[in-house]
């Protein structure tokens, strides 16, 4: 009888510890979708892409009308979201990175080979064209190949 007793107690004792994962719900991953903040406009353009979506596939939405609202929520949230960066990007702590912008906007391609993989080069790497295409100072266009000083002003064309 005691072993009968024991192996009862043991298989309750197995079973506790199969199903315990099942029922503990601190164990279990969470798959809720991230939040957003419907009241921002991006947010609501975000949940509209989550509706349609949804519609799609449960099958109450045709393709044709899935694609044709999808781009204009698509818009509407890329638009949401370029606005509340340049709201952010616009305050006054943010000069560094604005340095930074126009340092990269400076980025100057070789008009015979195109874009340089040096951000910081003054000649061209293939060629040796000057890059700025034009003097600083007097803004006279520059033509030679590794031209070092502008012609109609004698200004040093080298950084």
């Amino acid at each position: 009888m005691t072993p009968l007793i024991v192996g009862a107690v043991l298989a309750v004792i197995a079973l506790v510890f199969v199903l315990h994962p099942l029922f503990d719900d601190s164990a279990r991953p969470s798959r809720t979708p991230k939040k957003v903040d419907v009241e921002a406009p991006a947010g609501e353009a975000v949940q509209a892409l989550r509706e349609i979506e949804f519609d799609r596939e449960t099958g109450k939405l045709s393709d044709s009308d899935y694609g044709t609202l999808k781009a204009r929520y698509t818009r509407e949230a890329v638009a949401a979201f370029r606005e509340e960066e340049s709201e952010i990007s616009g305050d006054a702590g943010d000069a560094a990175e604005a340095v930074i912008l126009r340092y990269r906007k400076r980025q100057l391609g070789c008009s015979e080979c195109g874009p340089r993989p040096e951000a910081d080069a003054v000649y061209c790497s293939t060629c040796g064209r000057y890059l700025a295409a034009s003097c600083a100072k007097c803004h006279a266009a520059i033509t030679e190949i590794g031209a070092r000083f502008c012609r109609s002003c004698g200004e040093s064309l080298a950084a």
